[in-house]
């Protein structure tokens, strides 16, 4: 597989707004979404559509699943 530059922008930018969010919110489990972000940036075509088109459905699912889980925050930090 092949990671173009749009992938990489696409990973550098999901980096940075995670890790803002995260800090804005106090919810350092949204450092994953990277992360996912990466992994599906390698396994899928070098074309950024077909990355967001998956990735984005992942990244919700992520989220929901860890909010749903009732995590309480001293348990997260």
């Amino acid at each position: 597989m092949h990671v173009g530059i749009q992938e990489v922008v696409l990973i550098i930018m999901s980096a940075v707004v995670a890790a803002f969010m995260a800090r804005r919110c106090h919810r350092p489990w949204l450092l994953g979404i990277p992360v996912q972000v990466a992994v599906i940036s390698i396994c899928t075509p070098a074309d950024p559509v077909s990355t967001l088109m998956i990735a984005l459905p992942c990244c919700v699912m992520y989220a929901l699943g860890v909010l749903k889980s009732g995590m309480k925050q001293e348990a997260v930090t």
